[in-house]
Order: C-alpha cells, then sequence, then structure tokens
C-alpha cells in the first residue's frame, strides 16, 4: 500500500468527500453540511493516498470537549487500520487544545465502528434515542468518550 498522509480539508475537496460519504452512508450529511463544518473552522481532516482523497474526518473543539462528528474510510480501504491512525490523529488534536474529553456518537447498527472505539480506549456513557436519520425511520446512538490524559 502506498503511503498514507493526513491533510487539512479544503473547499475544493468538497466533491471527493462528498462522493465518499454518498458511497459509504445509506443516509449520507449533505454536501451543505460538509462545506459548513469547514467554513465553520472545525477541525476537518482527509486521509490521502497520493493525491487521493481516501476518508476524512470531522472534529469540534470547544473548551475542554473535542466531539467527533462524523468519519470515514472509504470502502475499499476499510479493515487496513486506517481508522485507527485516523483516531489516533484526531487525538492528538484533542491533546493540543487541551480537550479533557474526547466524545462521539455510533449507530447501534454499527458494531464494528463500535469495537474500533472500544479498542481505542472508549467507553459507553449512554445512548441517544432516534439520533440517526435512517432510510426508514431513526436509530439510536451509542454515546462514547474517551478521557485525555494531560
Amino acid at each position: 500500500m502506498a503511503k498514507v498522509y493526513f491533510d487539512k480539508m479544503q473547499l475544493n475537496d468538497l466533491d471527493d468527500v462528498n462522493q465518499i460519504e454518498s458511497d459509504n452512508y445509506p443516509v449520507p450529511w449533505s454536501r451543505g453540511v460538509i462545506k459548513s463544518c469547514i467554513k465553520a473552522g472545525y477541525h476537518c481532516i482527509v486521509v490521502k493516498q497520493q493525491q487521493q482523497i481516501i476518508g476524512y474526518a470531522f472534529l469540534m473543539t470547544a473548551y475542554d470537549e473535542s466531539h467527533l462528528l462524523n468519519m470515514c474510510i472509504d470502502n475499499g480501504y476499510q479493515g487496513m487500520g486506517l481508522g485507527r491512525k485516523l483516531l489516533k490523529y484526531l487525538e492528538n488534536i484533542c491533546i493540543y487544545n487541551h480537550s479533557k474529553v474526547f466524545l462521539l456518537e455510533v449507530r447501534e447498527s454499527n458494531p464494528v465502528a463500535q469495537s474500533l472505539y472500544k479498542s481505542f480506549g472508549f467507553s459507553q456513557i449512554g445512548v441517544r434515542k432516534n439520533y440517526y436519520r435512517c432510510v426508514q425511520g431513526r436509530e439510536n446512538a451509542i454515546v462514547m468518550t474517551k478521557n485525555i490524559a494531560p
């Protein structure tokens, strides 16, 4: 596998990120939401192999908390440890920003992601009822956190 690296998402990455979002989620974020995250100044990160975007993440930091809003590694690149590397990169952003807590939500129907987060030190603290939109109806989110060492 060619070298993979992380970069700051730019507005000209919008088409590629939107395509991966649409290809990997049954109810994807809209192009407008993605653009709003970039313009809001969130930590919007792309995962690249050579010049091709193969994943991304959106991280919001405020006060002493960081919230992972969305993260995806494109289907063809899953299972190669890239999600773990991206999480570590995001955790380093949390540390740099003096966050004490790293927070995320994950679909109840996504045991692969839940397993990744648990193996990375996240633990469940609650459930948000009907949090995610689905093709038909809504789905609960498991709320997970990880304490960030000072």
